[in-house]
């Protein structure tokens, strides 16, 4: 049997250090923060901000060239020097991952990994974008 990977695994390993690349970048480019500052705000090790600056990890080149990636990193970043409530800052980096699963964003990632993959004709993704977003349904998860 092949591997099934959901693409919550793949934006959890592409996306989200990409995201988090982007913000640290503009912190230490645009706001002069040191790597450990930068570490601390994120919420990640100063290797994890060494190695997204040298582009070994969350290295999505594609993201940084659209323009509504590049807003939302800049609110994030905004959102964190100014530190705003740690749910709005979650709610923002889940908008931006929605954008992406929802414009296909990762499919290219997907056939590469998953080969056997039909992507082209794939919609899971862009069904996202129809999930109600207020459901007063709510559930009870406990991490043990």
């Amino acid at each position: 049997m092949n591997t099934m990977l959901l693409p919550a695994e793949i934006e959890t390993k592409t996306s989200v250090p990409a995201l988090r690349a982007l913000v640290a970048k503009r912190l230490i480019k645009e706001y002069h923060y040191s790597q450990n500052d930068t570490a601390k705000l994120i919420g990640v090790t100063q290797a994890a901000i060494s190695n997204y600056l040298r582009g070994t990890r969350g290295n999505l080149t594609s993201l940084g060239d659209d323009e509504r990636i590049q807003d939302i990193v800049g609110e994030i970043t905004t959102m964190m020097i100014e530190k705003h409530e740690l749910s709005d800052i979650i709610a923002k980096f889940n908008e931006a991952c929605s954008i992406i699963r929802g414009n296909r964003m990762l499919c290219e990632i997907h056939r590469k990994l998953e080969p056997s993959l039909d992507v082209d004709n794939c919609h899971v993704c862009e069904m996202d974008n129809d999930a109600p977003s207020n459901s007063s349904q709510s559930f009870d998860i406990s991490l043990k």
